[in-house]
């Protein structure tokens, strides 16, 4: 092979394991850097984050230090100044943790710290001197200056009324009307109101000697309170008012340029650091790619002259003769020793084929033209085997028809036997019908002989009432004549006897008429009673002649009894010989499957011999293509 590079050679004294184990450990020991420096950088993010979370929180400090101090400034309530002083610790020691957590990132913070903080301060003193002088005007809680100018004022006032001048009445009362303007809104109209009042009234009073103690210290609490409330500042933009105005505008555009300094920061740092992975990351993955390239383009090349080898021994003149001898210690070196040594067994195997060949050849031959011999003898078993298989097949057949006509034969006599037994049951039921009926017939002649008794019965009693009849007749006619007799006191009588002897012929007419139905009964009954007779004799009869009817239908049943048992016997003989004949049909039929089998197996041994001499033929040939 052809000379290589020192750090090829170096790679190839490497087998492609190890090649792969040492990218493997640079990749694991780049991802362990990149995630080391990333835990790093994240770690710094998060410290920007908190920085930034603290920067608003300030900004929060310093809106709600605002309101404290104007909720002072509103009601002078001395918990406000607490809570003004625990707002202030809270944002110095805030901004305190923002400059530790940023030093690390730019030194040029603590300047602005040390400013914010300086202003914050000075905020801080000038709100404790501006409260300290509303404490002491006491204007919201009437203390201080406000409760010395009251109580001087009450002297005052005590003084003028025992005076009782007009005069300074009036001057007092427009000096209190200015002092209580100048309290509810202090300014410099109101103060200058205020002080010439004053002269007017200090001037008005000087002509009493004995009040000018009161209004001397009346005058000296008014200018106390005035000069505290110049001090304070008579608006936001004078006096310790507008000091702390102005201290507050600067304090925060402080915290604002620290607060845009923060962010600015943040968002630099931010930057740099995902830079900074992109950079690493992408030197990472540049590195380990060159790597892969180089060790990938290395195998290869070598992968390149090895299928070059194996492609010349496969597609040029089969000369088995060629080694790839190939140097090196990695996997490729031993794939081409090994394949070195398949060849050679190759070699060996192919000269090794080439004297089988001539065996192979003759045996193939050989079993070939047995194989046709045993193709034709099959062929003659498989159409002896069919013949047979076709005769037995038509016995069988005919076996089934037989075995299917005996076992109809069986069937329609099972249900001859069925329908002779109903009708011997019918025929029985008949009988013992008609020997009810029988029986009913003499039952009914008795009766119609009872009935015949009580028709004549009947007569007498009819005849009876006839002469009843009668006899009323004749006395209602004897009561008519001797109620003619009587004339009108019998007139009466008259009417019951013509009424009665009317009642009596109706009843010789209803007599005669039940008489006459009477007759017609007993003839009807006379009549029906020889009918009853005559039945009776046909139902007899009847009875007989059914009596022999079953005898006759019982023996009927008994001779198909015994048809159906023959008809049985023979049944089963005839399937017992169509079992024996499917049996012979299925296993001539099977011979000739077998023979059939027989001759595609020799046929296929036929087709593999000639395959074989095909193959010998075709190996020949291959043989041929190899030097050896």
């Amino acid at each position: 092979m052809a000379r290589l590079p020192i750090v090829s050679r170096m790679m190839q004294s490497l087998s492609i394991k190890a090649q792969l184990v040492l990218i493997t450990l640079f990749l694991l020991l780049g991802i362990l850097t990149y995630a080391f420096y990333e835990k790093h950088s994240f770690e710094q993010l998060d410290q920007l984050k908190v920085a930034d979370h603290e920067n608003q929180l300030s900004e929060i400090n310093l809106l709600t230090l605002r309101r404290h101090e104007k909720d002072f400034l509103a009601r002078q309530d001395t918990k406000y100044l607490t809570r003004f002083d625990e707002t202030l610790d809270a944002l110095q020691t805030r901004i305190h943790n923002i400059e530790a957590l940023l030093i690390d990132q730019n030194a040029l913070i603590s300047y602005s710290v040390g400013m914010s903080l300086q202003t914050l301060t000075l905020y801080q003193t000038q709100f404790h001197h501006l409260a300290d002088k509303l404490i002491e005007i006491g204007r919201k809680s009437n203390s201080g200056l406000t409760e010395s100018l009251n109580l001087a004022r009450s002297r005052l006032t005590e003084e003028i009324t025992l005076v009782g001048d007009p005069d300074i009445q009036a001057a007092y009362a427009l000096l209190l009307d200015k002092s209580i303007q100048f309290s509810e809104n202090a300014n410099e109209q109101t103060l200058s109101g205020l002080i010439g009042e004053l002269k007017a009234f200090t001037e008005v009073t000087q002509r009493y000697d004995f009040i000018e103690e009161a209004v001397s210290g009346y005058s000296s609490a008014l200018v106390n309170l005035t000069d505290a409330y110049l001090v304070v500042g008579l608006n936001a933009n004078a006096g310790l008012q507008g000091d702390l105005r102005n201290n507050v505008h600067q304090t925060e555009e402080q915290i604002h340029v620290l607060q845009e300094k923060i962010r600015v920061i943040s968002q630099q740092a931010t930057s740099e650091v995902t830079l900074r992975l992109q950079v690493i990351g992408f030197i990472i993955a540049l590195t380990v790619s060159s790597m892969l390239l180089f060790i990938g383009k290395s195998i290869t090349q070598r992968i390149g002259r090895i299928t070059h080898l194996m492609k010349e021994i496969s597609e040029g003149n089969g000369d088995l003769t060629v080694r790839m001898n190939a140097s090196g210690n990695d996997e490729l070196a031993q794939l081409a020793n090994c394949f070195d040594v398949f060849v050679a067994k190759l070699h060996k195997n192919i000269a090794d084929i080439a004297s089988v060949m001539h065996t192979l050849s003759e045996c193939a031959a050989t079993s070939q033209e047995a194989a046709n011999n045993s193709i034709q003898n099959a062929e003659q078993q498989k159409a002896e085997s069919e013949s047979v298989a076709t005769a037995v097949n038509e016995l069988v057949m005919t076996s089934n028809e037989i075995t299917a006509n005996i076992e109809n034969a069986a069937e329609n006599a099972l249900r001859v036997k069925i329908e002779a037994e109903k009708s011997m049951q019918v025929t029985r039921v008949a009988g013992d019908s008609i020997q009810a009926l029988a029986t009913n017939i003499s039952s009914s002649q008795d009766l119609v002989d009872e009935l015949s008794v009580h028709s004549q019965e009947i007569k007498t009693v009819i005849s009876t009432i006839t002469g009843i009849a009668e006899q009323t007749n004749l006395l209602a006619l004897n009561a008519a004549i001797e109620a003619a007799r009587a004339g009108d006191t019998g007139r009466g009588f008259a009417v019951v006897a013509d009424e009665v002897r009317q009642l009596s012929l109706k009843t010789n007419e209803s007599t005669t008429q039940i008489e006459e139905t009477i007759s017609g009964l007993a003839t009807g009954v006379e009549r029906t009673v020889n009918m009853m007779e005559d039945s009776l004799q046909q139902v007899n009869t009847s009875n007989e002649q059914t009596v022999l009817a079953v005898e006759s239908i019982q023996k009927i049943v008994d001779q198909i009894s015994e048809v159906f048992d023959m008809n049985a016997q023979i049944a089963t003989a005839s399937e017992e010989q169509s079992m024996v004949s499917t049996e012979i049909d299925r296993n001539i039929t099977q011979i000739a499957d077998l023979a059939g089998n027989t001759a595609l197996q020799v046929a296929k041994t036929g087709a593999s011999s000639e395959e074989v001499n095909n193959i010998s033929h075709k190996l020949q040939g291959i043989v041929a293509q190899f030097k050896y």
